[in-house]
């Protein structure tokens, strides 16, 4: 039990990750269709995608995953 439970901790952190990636994924595809070549991609929605992207980057610990605030979507 206790290799099992040390195993469940070790892959926390990519537990985490993983949780992450698939809300700041289901955001950016809500955001999609903006992106489309016939579109026009606003200033602000153009950072806030980046944002979403870069949301991942330089996190190396579950707390700093935890810790993670997602950036406002400006009006379309």
């Amino acid at each position: 039990i206790a290799a099992q439970e040390t195993a469940w901790n070790a892959g926390a952190f990519d537990r985490s990750m993983a949780d992450l990636r698939s809300k700041r994924d289901r955001l950016l595809a809500a955001t999609d269709y903006l992106a489309l070549s016939d579109q026009t991609l606003s200033a602000e929605m153009s950072a806030y995608r980046q944002a979403l992207r870069d949301i991942t980057n330089n996190l190396t610990t579950v707390a700093e995953v935890d810790a993670v605030t997602f950036p406002t979507k400006p009006t379309e």
